[in-house]
Parts: C-alpha cells; structure tokens; sequence
C-alpha cells in the first residue's frame, strides 16, 4: 500500500508537537543546542544525523525520558515537563534496542505492554491479533520472542509501540539491519499509519528510506539543525545537482562551443564533453526541470538531441553536502 505525501497532509494546519529553542547539555558537550521545528498531524519527520548529532537525545526529551536543559516542547498540546502523564497517552515508541520479553510470545508480549497502559481487555485482545497478522506474525503469535528472526524481533518491537493505539509513532532506526523482505513489509505498515493519520517522527541511517518515507524532513548536525524542508526541496536545492548525459547530433567543434558556454548559467554546477562517449554531461541544481532549457540552447544553435540520460540527486549527496561526511560515520 502506498499514498502520496500530498494526499497524507491532509491535517497539515494540526500541529503533532512544537519544538521551540531546545537544548540539552551534558556539562561540556551540548547535545541539542538550541533547535525549533514543527511536525503536523499525519505526517512523517524525518530527522536525519550522523552518530552522535544529537537524534536520539531529541527523541528523548520529546518522550519525556529526559528533561532538557532549557526551551520548550509540546507533544500532542502538551508540555512535556509539566504535562509529562498527558504526553505519554500519546505517544509510541519504537527504539533501537528491542524492549519486548525474550522469553514472551508475541501474543503475551502485547498483551502485557497493552495492560500497562490500562487499554480494555476486550480491546486489547483484538488489536493485538490485529497487529500481528498486520506485520505477518501469525504463524509465530505463540512462539517464544528468542526464537524468532531478526526481522520478526522489529516487526515485533514496531508493534508493541502502536498497542495502546497512540496519535504519535517515535521511529528510532526501525529497519536496521533487516533484510529487503522484512524491510518493506515495515515499510507498508509506516504507509498505512500514515493513511490512518498518524503522525511519525522517524531517523533512520536509510537515505532511501528517508526519501520514500518522509514528507519533510530536518538534518541534525552538531547539536543544530542545518536544513529542513521536503526531500524533493532539498535535493532540488542543496547537493551535487541532477546530473544529465546528452547524446547530440551535429558539428562536434559546435557541441563542445555549446557546452563550454553552458558553464555560464547560474544553475549549472559543471558542464563538460565525454570525447569517450560523444556526449555533452551536465551538473545542475534541479537539472531535471532544466531539461526544455537545456534542449531549446542546443536547439538555438542548430544541435539535434538524440537522447538523455538522467541521474537524479539524492538525499546522500544533499547530507555530504552539509556535513562533508556519510550518514554511517
């Protein structure tokens, strides 16, 4: 199951949680310094950072498992220091580490975390059958958690956040180290809460994740966000640019002229002649939406195109961009 992320804002103007100038230092070294950002109802936030930028200390605040040092933060309309009962109501988390009972069934292990936060016993025994044949655990409802698959420990440990049917999922890492199959069946399940209007707040250390998952998202480095917006916005905008490959019919000397002058349009990042290949190769800031520029330049100066070659930008160049290092250091 997939939807656009322009069908999933539907409650675009319900804010999920605010975060206003918030910091947290652990004497010297200051975690969070100083990050404000908003997140609405029904959609998903990426927050993406190398080890260390400070995510999981902002996911902590936010679930009220540590208290900042200074700035505010409401989870749902409520302030996450004095209101901390009211917040976790409404929230779900889905760590890193699996928080289930290894010597539980799935089945016992939800019914368990479901009594916890007092749901109906009725209610209770339905959802939780419910989210297992959801994430294709039936087979494995009765099986003692140590012996199942890894991939099936974090479908697991994804549904146990959801038993008490929360309003907001935390999404730390939720797909680390699964194979493609148990990937994307996670994936499906994030699609269809986001269909249910749930409101995620995810990190991952999957570029592609990332793209596919998010409608927006903030990159973390240093305690400080350095960029937000969508993923399209900021591939269109910051990175290495779309890079594009024209295969052109007409006087080489003329193509080479052609390309040289093409170095002097503000969006392209470099534009050179592949002797190789006979190819004019284009760097460009939203390349792919220059493409009629492109071919009308080439057009202007009697060149025919043949064909073209597209290799977008992705969200891996967008964040060594920022950071000048890979997500995984």
């Amino acid at each position: 199951m997939t939807i656009s992320k322009s069908e999933n804002r539907k409650n675009k103007d319900i804010i999920a949680f605010e975060v206003k100038d918030l910091k947290k230092h652990f004497e010297d070294v200051k975690a969070v310094d100083g990050i404000s950002f908003k997140v609405y109802q029904g959609e998903c936030f990426g927050f993406l950072g190398p080890n260390g930028a400070g995510k999981t200390t902002t996911i902590n605040v936010l679930s009220c498992y540590m208290k900042q040092t200074s700035g505010t933060a409401k989870v749902a309309g409520f302030d996450v220091l004095k209101e901390t009962g009211e917040v976790k109501k409404h929230i779900g988390m889905c760590p890193q580490e699996n928080i289930f009972y290894e010597e539980l069934s799935p089945i016992e292990n939800l019914m368990f975390f479901g009594k916890m936060y007092d749901v109906d016993s009725k209610e209770l025994s339905e959802r939780a059958n419910d989210l297992i044949k959801k994430v294709g655990l039936e087979d494995k409802r009765k099986t003692r958690a140590e012996k199942l698959s890894g991939g099936m420990k974090r479908r697991l440990n994804l549904i146990i956040g959801l038993v008490h049917d929360p309003d907001i999922l935390f999404l730390d890492e939720p797909t680390a180290g699964l194979d493609p199959q148990s990937r994307r069946m996670i994936w499906d399940y994030i699609f269809e809460l986001k269909e249910r209007q749930k409101t995620i707040f995810l990190t991952t250390h999957y570029m592609d994740e990332a793209d596919v998952l998010s409608d927006r998202l903030a990159i973390i480095d240093y305690g400080k966000i350095i960029a937000k917006g969508t993923p399209e916005h900021l591939k269109e905008t910051i990175g290495k640019g779309d890079v594009l490959s024209f295969k052109i019919e007409g006087s080489i000397d003329k193509i080479k002229d052609t390309t040289v002058e093409l170095n002097t349009l503000d969006y392209v990042i470099d534009a050179t002649f592949d002797d190789e290949n006979l190819a004019t190769r284009i760097t460009a800031m939203d390349g792919i939406g220059k493409i009629g520029d492109f071919i009308s330049h080439f057009h202007e100066k009697g060149l025919k195109i043949l064909d073209v070659e597209v290799q977008r930008n992705s969200l891996e160049n967008v964040f060594l961009t920022l950071t000048g290092r890979s997500l995984r250091e």
